[in-house]
C-alpha cells in the first residue's frame, strides 16, 4: 500500500505507514491518521519541518516516473504546467501558477513526464470536470460513456475514484510549488471572505498572493474552511489561524486585507497580523452613502430598478425592447439590474439605461404597464451624476484588479478622486450633481484622509516606478516614507552582508542622509556576550575597553548600512519614471540587480492586493461547485477543486 501511494506523492520520503490508518513522521517522530490522502502530512510537513529539504531535486525526481500499472492516479499534470506546448497549452492559466511550476523547473525541480494518449485524455478529462466543475460521476453515466467511446473506442474512461486520485495529485504538486516559492519570497499576502452556499451553509476562504522569482504576480488558493451554523468571531479566528497556520505563514504575511466588517478586522489582529480595510469595498461605502444622501438621484435610482426589473422579468417586454431596438438601428443590448452588494452596477444600469433611454420610451409607450418611465429631465439627472461617478468606476476596476499591482495605486488614486471630484462640482449645473459631489467629497475625506501614513501603502506607492513621491499629496508624508524605505533597506543589508558589494558605486556627487552622530547617539552599556565578529582583539588593557569598541563597531555598521540603504534609494528615485500603462514588476526584474535590496522590498509590498475581491471570486465560482448534484462533496474536496479551478481560469 506505501509503494501505491509513493507514486503519487513525494512526501512519503518522510513518513512511514504504521497501521492501515495510521503513519508516522521520520523527522519527529509524530503519527497522524492517515485517510488514504496526503493533505495531513503534507500540513504536518509546511508547519513542524518548514526548513526541511523535503521538496529537494532528488525527491522531485524519484517520484516523477509514476507507475503505469497504476490506472486512474496519473501525475502528468505537470507536462501541462511545465512545458508552454501541449495538451493543455489552450488554457491561459494564471501568471501564478504557471510561473510556479515553470521556476520550480528552472530551479532544478525537473519532473519526468509521461506522455502517452492515455495520459494526456486523463488530463484533458479532469481539466474539464474541473474548469467547467461538473461532477466527478459524469464519467459513469451513460450517455457520456458512449460519446467517449464513439470518439475514440480505444480511451479507457477512468472512475469516479481514478478521478479523484488525480485531482489529489495535481493538489500536492500544487501545494508543494507554492510553498517553495512562498520560501523564496519570503513574504506573502493574503485576502479573505466569507460567503455562503446553496445549502446555507457558510465558508472562509484565504487566497495568497506574492511576487514570483520571475517578477510576476501570483494568485493563488491557500484554502477554505467550513464555518458553524451560529459562526460568531472566535470561529473565523480559529479558521483563519488554522489555515494561515498550515502553511506556516504567521511570520510571512506582509499585509492581510479583508472588509472593514469588524469581525473580519478583530479576527486578524487577533491573529498578530496586519491588517489592511479593501480599498474596493471602502470606495463602496463612501459612494453608497453619498447616493442615498442625494434624495433625487436616490428616487430616479428606484424608479429605474423598477423599469429594468420590469422589462427583465416579463418576456413580451423584453422582446418588444429588442423589437424596437432593431428598429432604430441600435444594438440588441440588455438591461442591466443592479446588485445591492456592488455599487458599481448601479453605475452599469444608470449607464445602460441612459444609453437605451430612447428605447425604453419607445418600448414602454407600447405595453400594458403602470411602469412610468423617466423622463428627459430624469435622464439629464443621470448624466450629469454619471459624470461624477464615471471616476469612482474607474478606480473600483482598478483596485479590484489581481493580475495586475494595486495596492500601489491606493495612495494616488485618492488623491486623484479628490482633484478630479473638485473640478467636476465646479464644472456640474444640476443641483442634484452637485449634492452628490459635495456628499463624495466628505465621505472620501473622512475615509480615506490618512492613507498616505499607512506604511505599507506608502511603502508599495513609492516602490511602484510609476508614482515614487509624486503618488503623494503631502511633501511630509513622502520624506517620512523615503526614511522609512531607507531604514528598511538598511536592515537589509545588515541582515545580508556579503551582498554589500553587489551594490552600485554611488554617482559623483550622490548624497545621502547621514545617521545620527555617535557622539550623540544614545546607547546601552549592556554585558551580554560579544561576538568573535564583533569584538576586538584585545590589547594590553586587559579587555577594559573591549564593550566600547564593540559599540564603536556597531555604529560603524549601521553607519555603513544606512549609508549605502540611502545611496540605492537615492539613485532609485532618480531614475525616470515609469509609463503608467506599463507592469512595475516588468521594471524591477530589468532591475533587480541594479537595486538587490529595493527589489526584496518591492516584492513584499507590491504583492498586497487592494482588495478583497480576488478571494470574492473563489466563491463566485463554488457556486457552481455546491449544487444538487454535489450534496456529498467533502470540505476537503471542494477544497481541491476550488485549488484547481482557480489555475485554469
Amino acid at each position: 500500500m506505501t509503494e501505491i501511494k509513493r507514486a503519487f506523492s513525494m512526501v512519503w520520503d518522510h513518513f512511514s505507514l504504521v497501521t492501515p490508518n495510521k503513519v508516522q513522521c521520520s523527522l519527529c517522530s509524530q503519527r497522524l491518521s492517515f485517510n488514504k490522502n496526503t493533505s495531513a502530512m503534507l500540513r504536518h510537513l509546511r508547519s513542524r519541518h518548514p526548513s526541511e529539504a523535503w521538496y529537494s531535486n532528488s525527491t522531485s525526481g524519484a517520484h516523477a516516473n509514476i507507475s503505469s500499472s497504476t490506472s486512474g492516479a496519473h501525475s502528468s499534470f505537470s507536462s501541462s504546467i511545465i512545458s508552454s506546448a501541449g495538451v493543455h497549452s489552450s488554457f491561459s492559466g494564471t501568471a501564478g501558477l504557471n510561473s510556479m511550476f515553470t521556476n520550480s523547473t528552472a530551479a532544478g525541480h525537473h519532473i519526468q513526464v509521461r506522455t502517452t494518449r492515455q495520459e494526456d485524455l486523463d488530463d484533458a478529462l479532469v481539466n474539464m470536470l474541473v474548469k467547467d466543475t461538473h461532477p466527478f460521476s459524469v464519467v459513469e453515466e451513460e450517455g457520456f460513456a458512449a460519446f467517449i467511446q464513439k470518439l475514440d473506442p480505444s480511451y479507457n474512461l477512468p472512475n469516479k475514484q481514478a478521478l479523484k486520485k488525480m485531482v489529489e495529485s495535481r493538489c500536492d504538486i500544487i501545494n508543494h510549488n507554492i510553498m517553495s516559492q512562498i520560501e523564496i519570497s519570503n513574504f506573502v499576502s493574503l485576502t479573505s471572505d466569507m460567503w455562503t452556499s446553496i445549502d446555507k451553509d457558510s465558508y472562509i476562504s484565504v487566497t495568497g498572493h506574492l511576487i514570483a522569482e520571475n517578477a510576476q504576480l501570483s494568485t493563488f488558493l491557500l484554502g477554505i474552511s467550513k464555518l458553524p451554523e451560529n459562526h460568531k468571531a472566535i470561529h473565523i479566528e480559529e479558521a483563519k489561524n488554522q489555515l494561515v497556520a498550515s502553511w506556516g505563514l504567521h511570520s510571512r504575511v506582509a499585509a492581510f486585507v479583508t472588509e472593514t466588517g469588524g469581525n473580519m478586522v478583530g479576527t486578524v489582529q487577533k491573529l498578530g497580523i496586519l491588517q489592511l480595510p479593501s480599498f474596493a469595498h471602502v470606495l463602496n461605502l463612501v459612494i453608497r452613502r453619498s447616493i442615498d444622501a442625494t434624495s433625487e438621484l436616490q428616487e430616479i435610482r428606484s424608479q429605474a430598478r423598477a423599469i429594468v426589473a420590469f422589462f427583465k422579468l416579463n418576456q413580451n417586454a423584453e422582446m418588444r425592447l429588442a423589437e424596437v431596438q432593431g428598429q432604430l438601428g441600435r444594438t440588441g443590448q440588455k438591461l442591466i439590474q443592479e446588485v445591492d452588494s456592488r455599487w458599481n452596477s448601479s453605475f452599469s444600469m444608470l449607464e445602460c439605461l441612459f444609453d437605451q433611454r430612447e428605447s425604453v420610451a419607445a418600448a414602454l409607450s407600447t405595453l400594458d404597464t403602470d411602469i412610468i418611465p423617466l423622463g428627459s429631465a430624469d435622464y439629464e439627472v443621470i448624466h450629469q451624476c454619471l459624470g461624477v461617478l464615471g471616476p469612482f468606476n474607474q478606480a473600483t476596476a482598478e483596485l479590484s484588479s489581481e493580475k495586475r499591482v494595486s495596492a500601489s495605486k491606493v495612495i494616488p488614486l485618492i488623491r486623484m478622486l479628490k482633484i478630479t471630484l473638485e473640478k467636476k462640482h465646479s464644472a456640474a449645473t444640476h443641483p442634484a450633481a452637485m449634492q452628490l459631489s459635495s456628499s463624495l467629497q466628505r465621505e472620501l475625506q473622512a475615509s480615506c484622509n490618512v492613507v498616505e501614513t499607512e506604511p505599507v501603502l506608502a511603502l508599495s506607492a513609492l516602490l511602484d516606478p510609476r508614482f515614487k513621491m509624486l503618488a503623494f499629496g503631502n511633501l511630509g508624508y513622502a520624506q517620512e516614507a523615503v526614511k522609512l524605505l531607507t531604514s528598511e533597506c538598511a536592515s537589509l543589508i545588515r541582515s545580508n552582508p556579503d551582498n554589500i558589494d553587489t551594490l552600485p558605486p554611488p554617482a559623483a556627487g550622490s548624497a545621502t542622509s547621514s545617521p545620527s552622530s555617535p557622539q550623540t547617539a544614545p546607547w546601552v552599556m549592556d554585558t551580554a556576550p560579544l561576538s568573535a565578529e564583533a569584538s576586538p582583539s584585545k590589547s594590553q588593557d586587559g579587555g577594559l575597553w573591549e564593550i566600547f569598541d564593540s559599540k564603536v563597531g556597531e555604529t560603524q555598521s549601521v553607519q555603513s548600512s544606512t549609508a549605502d540603504a540611502a545611496v540605492e534609494v537615492q539613485r532609485y528615485l532618480s531614475d525616470p519614471y515609469l509609463n503608467r500603462a506599463e507592469n512595475p514588476m516588468h521594471y524591477w526584474e530589468k532591475h533587480s540587480k541594479v537595486y538587490p535590496h529595493l527589489f526584496q522590498l518591492a516584492r513584499k509590498y507590491l504583492s498586497v492586493p487592494a482588495s478583497s475581491v480576488p478571494c470574492e471570486r473563489i466563491f463566485t465560482k463554488a457556486g457552481d461547485v455546491f449544487n444538487k448534484k454535489r450534496s456529498c462533496l467533502s470540505m476537503k474536496a471542494v477544497e481541491q477543486i476550488m485549488l484547481l479551478n482557480n489555475g485554469l481560469v
